[in-house]
């Protein structure tokens, strides 16, 4: 089965990203994510045949929850927005960042689950970016597009999105369709 550990999106923080995303409708080739799968990445597994040891390393976690606030709007791959033209719109991904500059908590958690999953032997993440993706894109962006695109980002610069508690980290399953991923839990992990 192909999994990954996340952190799971409040409710409140979904109807805001649903509020992010309409600003971005405009963009024609764009693949939206259904902000009731919202979630914030903290280690991709890929295909795993057994999920036991992974759930071990897990419940021997010990973090006390911790808030976080969703700020920004950003894309990967991550260029400077006057280069955007001459890479004509080539964007991938759009997502909302994760402001975690109060103690980098999130930051550590993450740390901690990639440290317990590479004694497992998967390997290191390079650089983790806190963020949730909002939508995909499938092809070049028009002339048109990229404007917009520019204001867009620029509009949400500074934009705190909302804030919520950290109180668990999720096992999950990811099915893909053809309508989207399925995401489901596998296993939930309590922060205390």
């Amino acid at each position: 089965m192909r999994a990954f550990i996340a952190v799971d999106i409040s409710d409140e923080i979904r109807k805001k990203i649903e509020d992010v995303q309409h600003e971005f409708r405009f963009l024609k080739s764009a693949r939206f994510v259904d902000a009731k799968q919202a979630h914030i990445t903290l280690k991709f597994l890929g295909e795993i045949s057994a999920a036991d040891d992974i759930i071990h390393e897990l419940s021997s976690i010990s973090v006390n929850p911790f808030k976080i606030t969703f700020k920004g709007v950003g894309f990967f791959p991550e260029i400077p927005l006057d280069r955007l033209k001459e890479r004509r719109g080539r964007v991938r991904v759009v997502w909302i960042g994760v402001d975690d500059s109060n103690g980098k908590a999130l930051q550590a958690l993450q740390q901690d689950v990639d440290a317990r999953m590479a004694k497992l032997g998967f390997a290191p993440e390079k650089d983790f970016s806190p963020h949730t993706t909002i939508c995909r894109i499938k092809r070049s962006m028009s002339r048109d597009e990229i404007e917009s695109f520019i204001k867009r980002i620029k509009s949400f610069e500074n934009t705190s999105i909302g804030t919520m508690i950290v109180d668990s980290i999720k096992l999950k399953k990811s099915t893909l369709t053809q309508k989207g991923p399925i995401y489901d839990d596998i296993y939930v992990h309590k922060l205390s």
